[in-house]
């Protein structure tokens, strides 16, 4: 199997169940702290596989150019991660995951804008497709008259959610720049390293100690699955074209509404009535699964004709 589709998919898999612990978290601490610690521990884990490993860019490579870009991709990171919760606090998970997705669509014509990578008509009628998907799913959560939309700040969580796709967004566009520099690995050790600095004045640390068992358990997870998620997204990126990821993280809606009833039936023995109280979800996701598929598709095909002809 592709090793890119294989990291992709991982990618939408954690991303996808990230945002029901984050739920669970956010109960107790605030987005800053969270963010903190997360960037903390994959600053620990990455940094100590580099101390031990001893792989470290040679010095020529950190010239005033890769450095400020560096310092770039800790900035836009520390933003994502922030505001993401931010917004995560004033929506559901679903909400949020649904808006995130504008994400791999501002990395999709990010990719044709700044790095020339096509976007062919097979592929930009999917991403038509995911997003009336995306309308139809959640448009009872979305649309400016629902209750869920517009209750205790709704709609700017909606837009601080917004705010951290287009942050996303700046940091794959980055990290795609420096990648013929730098490994990925190491382009995400100097975003941990440089966001946690940047918010750990504003952080409160201590309150982590408060959490019960459970409690920490969900935030521990929360920790890893930023090591691996982001880890598999940078190679992802790196060995495949941006649309081509894009396409597949467009899943990750449909994996955050499965968990978010297997959190509910695990935990609480039930499952929310809302999640089926509209046909229209059901026709969202079928919408959402087939323009992915055909955006992947269009690109697998495509290659596969180029290496044909190639070879």
């Amino acid at each position: 199997m592709n090793s890119g589709l294989v990291l992709s998919l991982t990618t939408a898999l954690m991303w996808g169940v990230l945002p029901v612990a984050l739920k669970q978290v956010l109960q107790h601490l605030d987005p800053l702290t969270i963010t903190w610690v997360r960037l903390v521990f994959a600053t620990i884990l990455v940094g100590g596989y580099y101390v031990w490993s001893g792989k470290w860019p040679a010095s020529a490579r950190f010239t005033r150019r890769n450095i400020i870009l560096l310092f770039c991709v800790a900035i836009a990171m520390a933003a994502n991660y922030w505001l993401f919760l931010a917004g995560l606090l004033m929506v559901s998970p679903s909400v949020a995951q649904l808006t995130i997705q504008t994400g791999p669509l501002f990395l999709a014509f990010g990719g044709w804008y700044f790095f020339a990578e096509k976007l062919h008509r097979r592929q930009l009628a999917g991403f038509a497709l995911m997003l009336g998907g995306f309308w139809l799913f959640y448009s009872d959560m979305v649309r400016l008259g629902s209750g869920t939309a517009q209750s205790d700040g709704g709609l700017t969580g909606v837009v601080l959610v917004i705010f951290a796709a287009i942050a996303w967004t700046i940091y794959a566009l980055i990290q795609k720049l420096l990648a013929e520099q730098f490994p990925s690995s190491f382009i995400l050790l100097a975003g941990y390293a440089g966001a946690g600095v940047l918010l750990g004045p504003v952080s409160s640390p201590g309150a982590a100690m408060s959490l019960t068992s459970a409690q920490g358990w969900y935030l521990v997870f929360c920790c890893v699955n930023t090591v691996v998620a982001y880890g598999c997204f940078a190679e992802a990126v790196r060995r495949w074209e941006a649309p081509r990821v894009s396409a597949i993280l467009a899943l990750t809606p449909i994996i955050t509404f499965l968990a978010t009833m297997a959190e509910a039936k695990i935990f609480h023995d039930e499952i929310p009535a809302a999640l089926f109280a509209n046909p229209d979800q059901l026709l969202g996701a079928g919408l959402v699964v087939v323009g992915s598929m055909i955006a992947a598709l269009s690109l697998t095909g495509r290659a596969a004709r180029r290496k044909k002809g190639a070879s």
